[in-house]
């Protein structure tokens, strides 16, 4: 007989429905059990770790949630901007400053193009200011599509951490870092902390299976280049199994030999969305943060234990884990964290502005420490433990399948949106087994939830970009207001121009989509 250790809420894969689900230990693994009414029965293997899976569970400190004066309308997730609902706070915030990109691969979670358009300054100066008063002490990433494509990246970073961001990273495959120095110094320059560098491995035949090419030299000149400027890289591979699951030692190895310009490794099991929708993921291609941690305390027994990773224990441990070491001067890496390091914080606990703080001095490269370090034995040791610095960390996004709105509700990496909304990462590209996206981001305007479809408050030309064939049935039947003359009126004001009542307007059109 199953075990149910846990019961949550989730979605339906196909219809984006709000329904329960519950973990259930099966043959010693955590599974995530669902039933749609209408779509079935869905099994999907979360944790092939079942104990451990428990044992982390219980690491949880959930706090209460906050009043953001946001009340709940649709629910979670529909609601996310963030709503009441949510319980933490803005760790990390994520600004997608353009959909363009260099590459075309098939795990894109944004589903980025070369055609797709760019937000402008001004909309990406709201998106810090969103960022910061969500928490000034945020880390800001830069992401896309590939940001290196915009030539005016260096004036964005300048602007970001003119405006008081602590740490401000970018997201990017390498490509322009390789191929172009000085654009990187003029990113240093501006501020730029880190860079987040796409890695998935030391061989050429995983890039090729991942992304479509050949990568390695690319990598290499990234972080060649970034080691001549003192720039930072945090090394950043997506895990899957049968590709590189194996050879993740291999990462760990590469990156001790580049310390202190590489400052770590995030690895990021395999999640199904974006450009990655489809069928039910079969068990074997499933990856969990309990494999990623089985297999490097296996490939590398010598320097890494089990007791070094320390689950995110405020709100939902089975998010991620992190560790610290230093690299001790016979190339050791010696561990500064254990499992049981937290144990005394409380709900209370404010972990943002802490974590930020820390994260900036470790992963940002320290000038001047050598000649500090002369000073004396001491002396020499500490700064060491600061520039040679090195982090072991891993992220389990959720998709569709797996998806856990207890989770959600605890989410700290937020997606900054072009009208101002804070939304979960993993609910903002959460996309359906058909390939439908939750969320959609539009520039100029505002996010849209589609599987809510329109609401009041949408401008009109945006509703007829999105649902073109409902509108068009109107104007068929002699509505004239509705027509791209009028697209800057919300939903709202069209429908007192026409003097209808707006719900039954919206209930129309919306049982259309």
């Amino acid at each position: 007989m199953n075990e149910i250790l846990h019961e949550t809420e989730s979605l339906c894969p196909v219809c984006l429905k709000k329904i329960p689900a519950r973990y259930e230990r099966i043959d010693g693994k955590a599974y995530m059990v669902k039933d749609c009414p209408e779509h079935g029965h869905f099994k999907v293997l979360f944790w092939r770790d079942a104990d451990m899976y428990v044992n982390w569970m219980q690491q949880g400190i959930h706090a209460p949630a906050k009043d953001r004066g946001r009340p709940e309308e649709h629910g979670c997730p529909y609601d996310c901007g963030l709503c009441d609902a949510h319980h933490s706070g803005t760790c990390t915030s994520i600004l997608e400053i353009t959909y363009r990109c260099n590459m075309q691969c098939k795990i894109c979670f944004a589903d980025a193009n070369a055609e797709r358009f760019d937000p402008d300054k001004e909309q990406i100066r709201r998106m810090f200011r969103t960022a910061l008063d969500a928490n000034r002490y945020c880390s800001v990433q830069l992401s896309g599509g590939e940001p290196t494509v915009r030539d005016d990246l260096p004036e964005l970073v300048r602007m970001g951490k003119e405006m008081g961001v602590i740490h401000l990273q970018v997201n990017s495959n390498g490509i322009r870092i390789a191929q172009d120095i000085d654009y990187l110094r003029q990113l240093k320059e501006a501020g730029l902390d880190l860079i987040y560098l796409q890695f998935d491995g030391v061989d050429d035949e995983i890039y090729r299976t991942i992304r479509g090419r050949d990568m390695l030299d690319i990598k290499l000149k990234a972080i060649e280049n970034c080691e001549k400027l003192g720039v930072g890289v945090l090394l950043v591979p997506v895990v899957i199994p049968g590709v590189n699951l194996h050879r993740l030692g291999e990462i760990v190895a590469f990156a001790k030999k580049h310390i202190p310009t590489v400052k770590g490794i995030h690895f990021q099991p395999v999640s199904y969305f974006g450009r990655y929708p489809g069928q039910t993921p079969p068990d074997e291609s499933r990856c969990g943060l309990d494999d990623v941690l089985h297999a490097l305390t296996e490939q590398c027994s010598e320097e890494l234990v089990m007791d070094n990773f320390v689950p995110r224990k405020q709100f939902d441990p089975h998010c991620d884990f992190s560790s610290t070491y230093y690299l001790d001067e016979s190339g050791r890496l010696i561990c500064m964290t254990q499992f049981h390091q937290n144990d005394c914080d409380t709900e209370q606990t404010d972990f943002v502005e802490k974590t930020n703080k820390y994260t900036d001095k470790r992963w940002r490269i320290q000038d001047g420490a050598e000649d500090k370090a002369k000073t004396s034995p001491l002396m020499k040791f500490a700064l060491r433990t600061l520039t040679h610095s090195f982090s072991i960390s891993g992220k389990g996004f959720q998709d569709v399948w797996n998806i856990d709105l207890g989770r959600l509700r605890g989410c700290c990496v937020h997606m900054i949106t072009g009208d101002g909304d804070v939304v979960p990462f993993c609910a903002f590209h959460l996309t359906s087994e058909t390939g439908e996206r939750l969320y959609h981001n539009l520039w100029p305007g505002r996010i849209t939830m589609k599987r809510m479809g329109i609401d009041p408050e949408m401008r009109l030309g945006e509703a007829m970009e999105l649902y073109p064939q409902a509108f068009q049935m109107f104007r068929q039947i002699g509505m004239c207001c509705v027509n791209p003359e009028n697209e800057n009126l919300t939903v709202r004001e069209l429908c007192t121009n026409l003097g209808v009542e707006t719900d039954s307007f919206l209930e129309a059109v919306n049982s259309m989509i």
